[in-house]
């Protein structure tokens, strides 16, 4: 997937290993693993986790994102990172993130460098998902489980705090107003809409690594943790949703308007 450029190879490399030793101590600074108890799933929601997939080529970070097959139940032809409801075998969402990018794009797990578990997400059905940051290899290329999967792409991940690039869209739930973003990926033969849940973790993920948390809102209006804005505002907004989940009959329309993975 990578093609090295041949210029300047050993400044290059230096280069590229001191940014992925960058990237490891960012992530790991928000690493929920690390921030107080694990955070468990209440009775009445399903579990499952994802894999954001990174890697750097040529000092370029990028995030790997798959289309999901029309055929499925959930979430068909969504963008969405590769994951999946908890297995009874499973042992951990790292687990379950891992075996799901497997059986999806052929990913080893063992080529897997996991960097953190960030803060839980929210989806329809009622589903908290566990965000996990992965250091995959700069050469791997997907193969795809067909049945699952239409196809795999990579974007620059730096692409998402790009606001000549990025779109923003208010939602009202329930007397709460959220700001929510998407961006148009196109390599020349195929456009596709990155939104929702998939958006929102990959600009999270930008803002860990290129910056501060800043200037990105979810909560509309918020004036609160300026200097963390995002990764407040998703953690208001899976208290707020979750809160809300189990009693509120309408929320599946609510949900499926902006949460684009899929749990199959």
């Amino acid at each position: 997937m990578c093609k090295s450029k041949q210029i300047k190879m050993a400044s290059a490399n230096a280069n590229q290993d001191d940014l992925v030793s960058d990237i490891i101590k960012k992530v790991a600074a928000f690493d929920i693993r690390k921030l107080g108890p694990y955070p468990e799933t209440k009775e009445g929601f399903k579990r499952a986790a994802v894999l954001l997939p990174i890697t750097v080529c040529n000092g370029e970070v990028l995030i790997l994102l798959t289309k999901r097959s029309k055929y499925l139940r959930s979430h068909p032809s969504a963008t969405a990172f590769p994951g999946g409801n908890r297995d009874e075998t499973d042992t951990s969402d790292i687990t379950t993130a891992l075996r799901e990018a497997e059986e999806e794009i052929g990913l080893p797990p063992d080529t897997v460098q996991v960097l953190g578990i960030l803060t839980r997400g929210i989806t329809w059905p009622n589903t908290v998902v566990y965000p996990v940051v992965g250091l995959i290899p700069s050469d791997f290329v997907p193969t795809v489980n067909p049945s699952e999967v239409e196809f795999a792409f990579y974007m620059p991940l730096k692409d998402f705090i790009s606001e000549d690039k990025v779109s923003v869209y208010a939602y009202d739930i329930q007397g709460q107003s959220f700001l929510f973003r998407s961006i148009i990926y196109s390599n020349g033969d195929v456009t596709e809409k990155v939104w929702g849940f998939t958006a929102s973790y990959c600009i999270l993920l930008a803002k860990i690594i290129f910056g501060d948390l800043g200037h990105f809102q979810i909560l509309a209006n918020s004036r609160e943790n300026q200097n963390r804005g995002l990764y407040d505002g998703l953690e208001k907004y899976f208290e707020y949703i979750s809160s809300l989940a189990l009693t509120t009959s309408n929320l599946k329309m609510t949900l499926s308007l902006f949460c684009n993975l899929g749990t199959s």
